[in-house]
């Protein structure tokens, strides 16, 4: 199990993960909030937003592949 220690709204907050995903989520959180420790909740939120509709279309384009295979 990996840590991450970062601020959000001036808390300190630590994020258990496992080691596996600790790599990848890291990158993630770095292409997101680029040398910070504190992060703003209005930043949160926008990341947030931003993932939710990252989701949104990669479920659209499965959705529309499996459509296309169905099809097949």
């Amino acid at each position: 199990m990996s840590k991450l220690s970062c601020q959000i709204g001036s808390k300190d907050f630590d994020i258990g993960l496992d080691d596996d995903f600790y790599d990848f989520f890291i990158e993630k959180f770095r292409q997101d909030f680029p040398d910070k420790r504190n992060i703003e909740v209005k930043e949160l939120l926008r990341a947030y937003v931003q993932k939710c509709y990252d989701e949104y279309k990669d479920s659209k384009n499965i959705e529309q592949i499996f459509k296309s295979i169905s099809e097949i």
